[in-house]
């Protein structure tokens, strides 16, 4: 594998917990759980950015040639500095990268949340879906593609504890080994985060897909 997941996962610990830090200085109102899936793509793309090259939206490799508003996407693509992604959107220009990463040589990630709680301490009705359905087609789509050879699904996680997300996460690959979708062993890394809502523990996990 050209991308040590576990150093990717050390980047995400550390993209959360500096953001807790800032959140806990500026006394800020809302903390991390208070943002929506967009923003948290946003907030660890920008943070990814100080080790890779990052895009954002990424349409799928073997979908080119169709209408581009009809190609499914993915959140974050990383490449090796100064190699940024080949993108089959763009026509080629005189400003391309000498040495562009093609897609077969970046890694894919798909990024999900999921909320135990939801504002005003709520439990969250959808909170077990989040890890079912919409995760388990990412990873689908994602082991599929022909022309990616490294991918992986990167869940954000908001819960009151460690023994909940243990829980969750081991039921939550149960449902991928039912549904026979092959992934690899995950990373995980936790930041303990200031109670608003419920929520002690951020925790960004990540599994490797196997392509087929």
């Amino acid at each position: 594998m050209l991308y040590d997941l576990s150093s990717v996962a050390d980047h995400l610990g550390r993209i959360l917990q500096e953001t807790e830090d800032a959140l806990k200085l500026e006394q800020a109102v809302y903390g991390l759980d208070s943002k929506l899936e967009i923003e948290l793509q946003d907030l660890l793309a920008a943070g990814l950015r100080r080790d890779w090259e990052v895009a954002r939206e990424v349409c799928y490799p073997s979908s080119a040639g169709s209408r581009r508003a009809s190609r499914l996407r993915c959140d974050i693509v990383l490449s090796p500095k100064g190699r940024p992604l080949r993108l089959d959107t763009a026509p080629a220009s005189l400003f391309d990268a000498a040495n562009p990463c093609e897609p077969s040589d970046a890694l894919w990630l798909e990024v999900k949340s999921a909320y135990q709680f939801r504002e005003g301490g709520m439990r969250h009705g959808g909170y077990g879906t989040q890890w079912r359905s919409a995760v388990v087609e990412d990873l689908q789509k994602m082991e599929a593609d022909p022309l990616i050879h490294e991918a992986a699904l990167l869940l954000v996680v908001f819960n009151e504890s460690e023994e909940i997300l243990q829980k969750d996460l081991d039921l939550f690959e149960t449902v991928l080994a039912q549904k026979e979708v092959l992934a690899g062993f995950r990373q995980t890394r936790s930041t303990a985060i200031t109670d608003r809502i419920g929520h002690r523990l951020a925790t960004a996990a990540i599994w490797p897909t196997i392509q087929r």
